[in-house]
């Protein structure tokens, strides 16, 4: 990634795209697949922001909110006969937990399973939970609060200004202590 700022300005376009789109006339399952595309989209576009020193430290250590649900049962979630998933996680009893930006990423990025949930014709929040987290958590993030992380990453304050390099002996290439 060469300059960011051009990432940034396409990120906001599509959170623009994402934050029209919540609210639908009519549902169909393209909308509900285009919604899940874009959101896969922007998540691929934050984590290469993180993973790369161009965002601020600030940004960075952003993190969300979200409900998590125990997996219960020992039959495992396949793509072949899941079976339902109150009956595979403790839906009775979610925990308040929080993410890191990255860990949000990685849960959209890697996504074994996903389904959005709407009140009324707006998309409101959403069960996930990647292939690696398939055996242990499932996790609810609310759209609002998706989009509101995420624009952090789009506006041109998250970049960085200055940087500070230490080298690592070990892999022969500077690491950013600070930004």
């Amino acid at each position: 990634m060469i300059e960011s700022h051009y990432w940034r300005t396409e990120l906001r376009s599509d959170l623009a795209w994402l934050k029209n789109h919540r609210v639908y006339r009519r549902w169909s399952e393209k909308q509900q697949v285009l919604f899940e595309r874009k959101l896969m989209l922007v998540a691929f576009q934050v984590r290469s922001l993180l993973e790369r020193p161009k965002v601020n430290d600030q940004v960075r250590s952003s993190s969300m909110s979200v409900l998590r649900y125990k997996k219960i049962s020992d039959h495992p979630f396949t793509v072949m006969g899941s079976g339902c998933l109150h009956e595979r996680f403790n839906m009775e009893h979610p925990e308040p937990i929080t993410l890191s930006a990255l860990e949000i990423c990685n849960q959209l990025i890697h996504y074994y399973w996903m389904q959005t949930l709407s009140e009324g014709r707006a998309f409101v929040s959403m069960l996930v939970f990647s292939d690696y987290q398939r055996h242990k958590w499932a996790y609810q993030m609310q759209i609002e609060d998706l989009l509101e992380l995420f624009y952090m990453f789009g506006n041109d304050s998250s970049a960085i200004k200055g940087i500070k390099l230490q080298w690592d002996e070990k892999k022969q290439d500077y690491f950013v202590t600070s930004s």
